[in-house]
């Protein structure tokens, strides 16, 4: 499993990007490097305040899993990221196709940090097929390992959606291990029960 930035210089293109919000070229004008201590936790507070300019930043995933894994993850389209898997017509491998499920296929994933946020939300779940769950599990652990302090970011960002809602589960039908927030919601509202 391997990850790579897509981007030249993250940073810059980060700091670009706000600073035209502000009417500022970055390009033209004399504003400082960024100087912090801990650049996982800069990225940290960036990611999760999600604006708009840090969709600048594009990363990939490279590896091999089952293609039933794969064929989940290329499922959560949230945010557009943008897959590759490794083929198997027949005119292009000589093989027939395989009716294994879980056979390992190469596959690339691209995305940017909100979109994979988005489909650890998912993939994290406890109502994940199981298989998909672990291997999303490792993935992120992965991304939690990695020197690139904009990956190990993303990492540390990637929760399951009951997280991200305060221990609220937003799905239909949840796991039961936290309330649901469509009732909270409801209930708070006072509108009818169904």
């Amino acid at each position: 499993m391997r990850f790579r930035v897509l981007n030249k210089d993250p940073l810059y293109d980060y700091r670009e990007e706000c600073k035209l919000t502000q009417g500022i070229d970055l390009f033209e004008s004399d504003e400082p490097p960024l100087k912090t201590k801990d650049m996982t936790n800069w990225w940290i507070k960036q990611i999760v305040a999600n604006h708009s300019c840090i969709r600048c930043i594009k990363f990939r995933i490279v590896d091999r899993a089952p293609k039933s894994v794969i064929m989940q993850l290329i499922r959560a389209t949230k945010g557009h990221p943008q897959p590759e898997v490794q083929s198997s017509r027949p005119d292009w491998t000589g093989e027939e196709r395989s009716n294994d499920p879980y056979e390992m296929k190469l596959f690339a994933h691209d995305h940017t940090a909100e979109s994979f946020i988005d489909m650890a939300k998912q993939r994290l779940c406890n109502r994940t097929e199981e298989r998909t769950r672990k291997y999303m599990r490792t993935v992120v652990n992965s991304l939690r390992n990695c020197k690139d302090p904009f990956l190990r970011a993303v990492g540390f960002c990637s929760l399951p959606a009951c997280v991200w809602y305060g221990n609220r589960c937003p799905e239909i039908k949840g796991c039961g291990l936290a309330p649901k927030l469509s009732t909270e919601i409801i209930n708070s509202f006072g509108l009818s029960k169904e």
